[in-house]
């Protein structure tokens, strides 16, 4: 009988144990799954891209990267491989139920983001050679200064690794190169004009005198402080800058004019302005599957442009109302503008020490420590080639580097400065970037940056903010002068910039889906007073060759408003801007179908 009894404990025991590891593969395995896809993913667009890695990690020997530098090279057979990996991924995502996992919601948010992002990128890869690495204002040409030019030294190894990718340039470029020769013989290369301008940015840089070049003039700035804190010697420092120079204008300049060259080589001889994308075979259905991917949602195109007639039309009333009520304001306004902008006495860490204290409002107590920042200036040679401002994501291992880089050339001071930083600092990018790495570090949640791209979430949050800044805009004018003559000044203005970017946004899908050209889009132009024919030539060009720019922002503004929209009807009388900023906030970059689910989900 002892024997039996014993028997039988030992099954129901075997039993228990059975049930416990099922209840723990349930509850562990789902949400172990989503952070290992998601930081091999990251890990693995670093292994390959030794320059990227950089930026992407602070330290990358404790994230497991091998101390071996490479820089990507395009290959057919290596990208369909990739192709493969992505459904492989997404595969194993869509068998993943996180229904008995702590922070479910969560886990259930950023997987199906990532799934949605996995199945564009397939969608995408059915019509390769649609894709363009050289776009004349955003492209590698424009890309590479920038990230060159930035590349921190801590220490000697990184001097010694920044040499190394030098060396791998030409071969990277060379890769990009042979892309574009598949592309050409498929009839999608670029229009001679986009080609013109990539060339003609390359041999800028190439014609630059030693005393303007910003590849020498930067490398020895940073390494001069390297060196003033002895972290080399004053014999290493002589090599080092020898060796950049050498390689600057031995390697990578002639590595400038072979692609250059390359490109000469592929030009049609087609003088006429490029080209919206419906005017290639399939290239109506890949601009309708890269709005939805940069855009973040799935909706017809239609639907996207009569949202956006729709937003037009209301704000040409709300501007109308606000001239007709205040004509003698205007009136008096006109040549005296300045006198109504007292953010003109504002320098650029004014500007956002002020946005800090009067963001609280609306996102709640801001601890400064959290949040370090550094403002620089676009260096002057880099003032025609970059945007108006912009924010480097910090390392995934390390937020507290977080610099906001300002292109005086194109950001006059005043209110345009401050909207601006508002745009990429607070609380806009830096303050989403920041909040959101905390947040999903908290709860040991992968963050999606780095690995997928939603330009609507990004830039659509950094729309809503820089037009949310206008009122803040007003309170700080009204502090500095003592007085609010600046309001209906700054309601105008911020009018103003919302009817030009969705006007664009709508110039977008005429140009790339409706076949518009210059001469149709001249008329909405001229109803802006935008008159000049070589602003239109301009405005068109710059529509023509990098599609989705403007949708992502307008669009994805439009999308935040859906969404708050949504939490206003869902939460009802629960609702406060805070709590919507913190869920908007709470799971970083992802797309509105996923974003709209947690919002019904998370009642505070």
């Amino acid at each position: 009988m002892k024997k039996k009894a014993t028997y039988i404990w030992v099954i129901i025991l075997a039993i228990v144990c059975s049930f416990s590891c099922i209840i723990l593969y349930k509850v562990e395995y789902p949400g172990r799954t989503l952070r290992q896809i998601a930081q091999n993913r990251l890990l693995s667009q670093s292994e390959e891209n030794s320059l990227l890695a950089h930026f992407t990690y602070r330290y990358p020997d404790k994230a497991g990267l091998p101390k071996e530098i490479r820089m990507p090279v395009y290959d057919k057979a290596q990208t369909a491989l990739c192709i493969e990996k992505d459904k492989e991924d997404l595969d194993t995502l869509n068998h993943l139920d996180f229904s008995h996992s702590t922070h479910s919601l969560s886990k259930t948010t950023i997987c199906h983001s990532l799934m949605f992002s996995l199945k564009h990128s397939i969608q995408l890869s059915s019509l390769p050679y649609f894709e363009e690495p050289f776009t004349p204002y955003s492209g590698v040409q424009n890309e590479l200064p920038i990230l060159l030019t930035e590349y921190s030294f801590e220490k000697e190894e990184d001097v010694k690794n920044y040499l190394q990718i030098l060396a791998l340039l030409p071969e990277y470029l060379e890769g990009l190169c042979q892309y574009e020769t598949e592309k050409a013989a498929t009839g999608l290369f670029m229009s001679d004009f986009a080609a013109d301008c990539v060339i003609n940015t390359l041999d800028d840089f190439c014609n630059m005198p030693d005393a303007e070049n910003i590849y020498l003039t930067t490398f020895e700035s940073r390494l001069k402080e390297l060196y003033k804190k002895r972290k080399i010697s004053k014999k290493e420092y002589a090599y080092y800058l020898n060796e950049n120079e050498r390689l600057i204008k031995t390697v990578l300049f002639p590595a400038y004019q072979k692609t250059g060259d390359s490109l000469t080589l592929l030009k049609t001889g087609d003088k006429s302005t490029p080209k919206g994308l419906c005017y290639y075979p399939d290239g109506k259905q890949y601009y309708e599957t890269l709005v939805c991917s940069v855009l973040g949602e799935d909706l017809p195109i239609t639907a996207l442009k009569n949202a956006f007639c729709r937003q037009l039309q209301a704000d040409y009333v709300e501007l109308n109302a606000l001239l007709q009520s205040h004509t003698d304001y205007f009136i008096d306004i006109m040549g005296k503008e300045e006198q109504y902008d007292p953010l003109l006495s504002l320098s650029p860490e004014e500007c956002v020490h002020m946005l800090q204290q009067l963001m609280g409002e609306d996102f709640g107590t801001l601890n400064m420590d959290d949040y370090p920042y550094e403002i620089k200036s676009v260096d002057s040679v880099m003032e025609s080639y970059t945007n108006p401002a912009y924010y480097f994501t910090p390392p995934a291992d390390d937020t507290a580097h977080n610099v906001i880089y300002i292109n005086h050339a194109q950001t006059p001071e005043g209110l345009s400065l401050f909207t601006t930083l508002a745009h990429e600092g607070f609380p806009g990018h830096l303050y989403q970037s920041v909040t959101c790495a905390h947040t999903l570090s908290s709860f040991s949640l992968p963050s999606l940056s780095g690995i997928t791209y939603y330009g609507g979430y990004l830039e659509g949050y950094a729309t809503y903010i820089e037009f949310l800044s206008y009122d803040y805009a007003k309170q700080a004018a009204a502090r500095l002068a003592l007085n609010d003559q600046s309001s209906y000044y700054y309601d105008y203005l911020m009018y103003q910039r919302r009817i030009c970017l969705n006007l664009f946004s709508i110039l977008d899908i005429m140009i790339h889906y409706e076949g518009a050209g210059c001469d149709d889009i001249a008329p909405f132009l001229r109803r802006i007073g935008i008159t000049d024919e070589q602003n239109i030539a301009n405005i068109y060009n710059y529509i023509a060759t990098e599609p989705a720019t403007y949708v992502k922002y307008f669009g994805g503004y439009l999308k935040i408003l859906e969404c708050k929209n949504l939490a206003k009807d869902v939460w009802g009388e629960r609702y406060n801007d805070q709590d919507f900023h913190a869920t908007l906030l709470k799971y970083g970059p992802v797309d509105f179908f996923s974003l709209k689910n947690a919002i019904k989900a998370e009642i505070p």
